[in-house]
């Protein structure tokens, strides 16, 4: 068992340093392409024409917060989009209509505004699909966001720029949290390694697994073709309700089409405030994960030749290194049991090194303090968030999202 303890440490560091070497790759690759944009700009050859896409942005909501669907409406009406676009607000069934109420009265002469009810509550995916049926083939690119998104003035023009690559089918944008508490940072924080170390290593591939919901980008061509597909997963017999941002970058990889994380597109979103909440949303995605693991590895990895390498180590090393973590946390719990607690202090003082080597990559990126109190983060994964992905996975016929 002490081989397995090592085994998984190295594993774990060697992970680590190969997704922060990609990421930087990327990141750099991302500087280089935006400073060529801009040249192109300053020869007066407008890089706007060679982005010039019609786009729709979908919102579907649900009992949303009368301010935070303002906000999210507002952000999303009020975008720096030289070229033609569209909102679609699709209220799915609320019980509350305050907030939906309050849209149609702030922005009731918005021609670029379109608001539709549904009767009752059919869940998040026909919400879209909705959206989807009203855009047709009217645009180039579809957009969805949550109903408690703020979209930054300039994401729209960000981040449809991957779509002048005709391979690129999906792209996802640079999403953050709300801070408000302790807790809203160490999510902030979460998210930027999220975004920038994992996503930006799987986007220098093109294999990005999922665009997040707060803001995702979609060619309209392949939404159009999966649409159907999208609202009618089932996985044990049972219709999917959650998990619908990662579904649908599913769909497209299967065409064949890569995905992209476009780091200037941004996004903020609120979060959990308290760990109740935040324990339930993690238990939801994390069902979602393993969900759509089975199905990769049934739709793509096992019938497409041409899965890309770096797809398949990625999703090996996320499903291999949460086990070989319980193994080793079992082992190293039973030993400081029966013999001594030098063994879990160690074995934390291991984890904490590795959070510490995290953080420290994010913070010379970003200057941000708040990335020291990452090993505190490293602690809620180990004694909140692996119980919860036990139970996620013995609990994976579940549909209820657990919120509103």
């Amino acid at each position: 068992m002490f081989a397995l303890l090592t085994f998984y440490g190295l594993l774990a560091l060697t992970h680590l340093f190969i997704q922060i070497n990609l990421s930087h790759r990327d990141y750099l690759n991302s500087i280089h392409h935006h400073r060529l944009i801009q040249s192109k700009e300053i020869q007066n050859l407008r890089s706007d024409s060679y982005f010039k896409f019609s786009v729709a942005i979908i919102i579907p909501c649900y009992n949303e917060g009368v301010e935070d669907l303002e906000n999210c409406v507002r952000s999303a009406l009020d975008q720096d989009y030289p070229f033609p676009f569209q909102v679609i607000l699709v209220d799915d069934g609320s019980k509350e209509k305050s907030a939906v109420n309050n849209i149609r009265a702030r922005f009731a002469d918005n021609p670029r505004l379109v608001i539709h009810e549904f009767p009752k509550n059919k869940g998040k995916r026909h919400a879209q699909k909705y959206g989807f049926d009203v855009v047709g083939n009217s645009v180039d690119v579809v957009i969805t966001i949550d109903s408690d998104t703020i979209l930054a003035r300039d994401s729209v023009r960000y981040i449809v720029q991957p779509f002048a690559d005709p391979n690129v089918g999906a792209a996802t944008g640079d999403v953050r949290a709300i801070k408000k508490n302790l807790l809203s940072r160490l999510i902030d924080a979460r998210y930027w390694t999220a975004f920038h170390q994992e996503r930006s290593a799987q986007s220098l591939f093109g294999t990005v697994l999922c665009c997040s919901g707060p803001l995702a980008a979609y060619r309209n061509s392949l939404i159009q073709q999966v649409k159907e597909e999208y609202i009618s997963e089932r996985f044990l017999g049972t219709i999917c309700t959650y998990g619908d941002d990662r579904h649908l970058t599913n769909l497209i990889l299967e065409k064949g089409y890569t995905v992209k994380f476009e780091r200037k597109a941004k996004a903020e979103t609120q979060v959990p405030q308290h760990l109740k909440a935040w324990l339930r949303q993690q238990t939801r995605w994390n069902r979602s994960f393993y969900r759509e693991l089975f199905w990769t590895a049934k739709r793509i990895i096992f019938k497409r030749r041409n899965t890309k390498v770096y797809m398949l180590y990625d999703l090996c090393m996320q499903t291999v290194l949460p086990i070989l973590l319980v193994l080793s946390l079992l082992y190293v719990g039973y030993r400081s049991l029966v013999e001594s607690p030098v063994y879990l202090i160690g074995y934390l003082m291991i984890l904490i090194g590795i959070a510490m080597l995290r953080g420290s990559y994010a913070f010379l990126r970003t200057r941000d303090r708040v990335f020291f109190l990452f090993p505190l983060y490293a602690f809620c994964h180990i004694f909140l968030l692996i119980p919860v992905r036990v139970y996620a996975l013995c609990t994976l016929r579940t549909t209820k999202w657990g919120t509103r």
